[in-house]
């Protein structure tokens, strides 16, 4: 017990005695907690400028324009005589997208033929695009529709049987686990995870790159370790996981005591394969090089950033690997589906997995690298 106890100081010492290490852990999650949220508070992108060509300035084309800029997506920003200055207007970002209404617009609504609207949006920035094509395209459907539905009352078909040809099917869209359809819903939990594993896994690398071996047997070392990062992260991870969410307004319809028992293995692996990482490249200027390195791979391979099921399968099978992907699968359908602990149950098998894998990997690397017994050649 003594031994485990030296070991927990041991690595709480390390950790809050280095500045570095205090910096990566302790700084940088209080900085990433105030920015890397705010920018998503909106939820959604609104109002998102587009341009204007109306080459017909009819009645009709001006109330299309106003149903158009009516919606919350996007706002008809700018107004240009022809495609040139559209496309400069474009091309400088002052705009994302170009509606043009062509000219004899009105008058074949009125013959009752069709008439097309040309829809050009920058698909260079993604979310732009969307909210672009989202934004118009349902004005353009519902006036295509009303022109559609008086041309057939006119011609002798009661309302009703004309808004059955028009639209026989009523569209009711529910989205579900996420209400406002939000970006920040949608990534923020999954960020707060990748956050607490990339600092924890650079803070505790570098501690245990800077330590000696210390007294006692290899088992009761590690064990003291682990013991130091509960402590440490028992305050730290129910302020990301569970506080941070709430401040910010996302929807939580999971358990607080859920998230703990998922957060126990998550901490327990990530530190355990910091020491791995630790032990692999030995001084800590490499081991910050080779996480930072891995950083970004880990974030596209933990599955939100795209759809686990469309990553090819060597990759996802690597991606299991990584503590923060099933932390992430597992915290998402608590926090936003309610699932309760059975239903994640295998999400904590796996995570507990990895706790006891990277255990295994751990004590031979600390048995292989610094026999029992040596002297602490401890330096902070």
């Amino acid at each position: 017990m003594s031994d485990i106890l030296t070991a927990l100081r041991t690595e709480l010492r390390g950790i809050f005695a280095d500045r570095q290490v205090r910096l990566i852990i302790l700084a940088a999650l209080v900085i990433y907690a105030l920015i890397y949220p705010f920018p998503y508070r909106a939820e959604l992108l609104r109002d998102v400028p587009v341009v204007l060509v109306d080459l017909d300035r009819s009645t009709s084309s001006a109330e299309l324009a106003r149903r158009v800029t009516a919606s919350e997506a996007v706002t008809l920003r700018h107004d240009a005589p022809d495609m040139i200055t559209a496309t400069r207007l474009v091309q400088e970002r002052r705009a994302y997208g170009v509606l043009v209404i062509p000219e004899g617009f009105e008058r074949a609504l009125l013959r009752g033929a069709q008439s097309p609207v040309a829809l050009y949006a920058d698909a260079s920035y993604f979310l732009m695009y969307q909210r672009v094509m989202q934004g118009a395209a349902i004005p353009l459907r519902q006036m295509g529709a009303e022109v559609e539905m008086g041309r057939l009352i006119v011609q002798g078909t009661a309302p009703d049987v004309s808004l059955a040809q028009v639209s026989p099917v009523a569209q009711i869209e529910v989205p579900l686990f996420n209400p406002a359809a939000g970006y920040a819903t949608y990534v923020l939990p999954a960020a707060f995870v990748l956050i607490l594993q990339q600092t924890m896994l650079m803070g505790l690398a570098l501690v245990a790159s800077r330590r000696g071996s210390g007294s006692g047997h290899p088992v009761w070392r590690v064990l003291g370790r682990m013991g130091a990062w509960v402590m440490l992260y028992a305050a730290l991870l129910p302020l990301y996981l569970i506080i941070l969410p709430a401040l910010y307004g996302l929807p939580n319809l999971g358990s607080p005591g859920a998230v703990l028992m998922l957060g126990l293995p998550f901490v327990l692996a990530t530190g355990l394969l910091a020491q791995c990482v630790a032990a692999l490249f030995r001084r800590g200027e490499v081991v910050q090089v080779v996480l930072l390195a891995v950083g970004l791979p880990f974030f596209f391979l933990s599955g939100f950033a795209w759809p686990v099921e469309a990553i090819p399968a060597h990759l996802n099978w690597i991606a299991q690997i990584i503590p923060s992907t099933a932390a992430i699968d597992g915290l998402v359908r608590v926090s936003q589906m309610g699932a309760t602990l059975p239903e994640i149950g295998h999400r904590l098998w796996h995570l507990w997995g990895l706790v006891v894998a990277f255990a295994v990997v751990a004590l031979w690397l600390e048995v292989k690298a610094r026999p029992a017994g040596n002297a602490d050649h401890h330096s902070a």
